[in-house]
């Protein structure tokens, strides 16, 4: 009863080598390209609604309850999108938890210089979930009202049992924008070239700009375009 399990790692024991930390990178990324996301619904899901893709002969009513609006609580796909941003989320945490204890037992300074880049990825792609969480399951941000609209629910750690409300839409965006000056911070423009597979510093700055956009702060919006 006392032998750990042969196929897992115990979640307290998972980042102790910066290999680990390079393991739990390709983690964050390959959640990235879930079906549910970028690789599917949530790219797809939000063309049908807006008309920006038609139906032809033959297409056998393929997501014929996104077309018809016809959407319940229910629906698989859209839960699938929302657990998927969630799982994006955990992951990132599960990182941030971690990685300064590690880099405290660093001591080569290049290791320590590539870590802090991959924490600024991380930051970066926690802000980008969280972006398209208000973007699909909140109202659109109007200043005036935003403080008393209902957000996503916010959570920074991993570890711990905490209850989970959601947080206004105000402090849902505040959130996001933090998270982007941290990956602002850490990550370089050296690596900005557009071939780069990876979250990049101009990564960062097209997601502030946008979400200035959707927050109707056109005056940050146009100064990181």
């Amino acid at each position: 009863l006392n032998k750990e399990p042969g196929a897992a790692i115990d979640e307290k024991e998972a980042i102790k080598t910066f290999d680990d930390v390079k393991q739990l990178r390709v983690g964050i990324y390959a959640m990235l390209k879930s079906g549910a996301l970028y690789s599917g619904y949530l790219t797809l899901l939000p063309d049908l609604q807006c008309d920006l893709v038609y139906a032809v002969e033959g297409f056998s009513n393929n997501h014929g309850n996104i077309w018809q609006w016809d959407i319940r609580s229910t629906n698989s796909e859209v839960e699938s999108v929302y657990a998927a941003l969630y799982r994006v989320i955990g992951r990132c945490n599960f990182f941030l938890d971690q990685v300064k204890q590690l880099r405290d037992s660093m001591t080569d300074d290049e290791s320590i210089q590539t870590l802090d880049y991959y924490t600024g990825e991380v930051y970066c792609a926690r802000a980008l979930a969280y972006s398209e969480l208000i973007k699909c399951f909140c109202k659109a941000y109007d200043p005036a009202t935003a403080e008393n609209e209902l957000g996503v629910a916010i959570d920074s750690t991993y570890f711990g049992q905490k209850p989970l409300k959601r947080s206004s839409l105000k402090d849902s965006y505040e959130f996001v924008i933090k998270d982007l000056e941290k990956a602002e911070e850490l990550l370089e423009e050296d690596f900005d070239y557009y071939t780069n597979p990876y979250v990049t510093d101009a990564a960062a700055k097209a997601l502030r700009a946008r979400a200035a956009l959707y927050m109707q702060d056109f005056d940050t919006a146009i100064e990181y375009s």
